[in-house]
């Protein structure tokens, strides 16, 4: 099980649980972590997912787009647990749960 946790941004603090997959965005018809409160994220805005193994973060065609070390996602990438990224003005990590 995975924990995905807000660093920094309008949500500090909260977190939601995931097996192997979860949608980031502003939709809560869409996503599982909803963050309604910051502007810049996309209605359905990255996707974290398991495979082989490995967490893969993936930007879903966002507007302001997904960032890893102020680097853009451009296509999906491995993701470190503990590691940092930006999703609108929302700064995240995933952590073991």
């Amino acid at each position: 099980m995975y924990v995905l946790e807000v660093m920094s941004g309008p949500l500090d603090g909260k977190t939601w649980t995931f097996e192997q997959e979860i949608t980031i965005g502003r939709d809560d018809a869409v996503a599982g972590a909803c963050i309604t409160i910051d502007r810049y994220i996309s209605r359905k805005h990255a996707r974290l997912y398991e495979e082989a193994g490995d967490l893969q973060l993936a930007d879903l065609s966002s507007r302001n787009g997904t960032q890893v070390g102020g680097r853009p996602v451009a296509t999906p990438q491995p993701l470190a647990v503990g590691q940092a990224f930006t999703v609108g003005r929302t700064i995240l990590r995933v952590i073991k749960g």
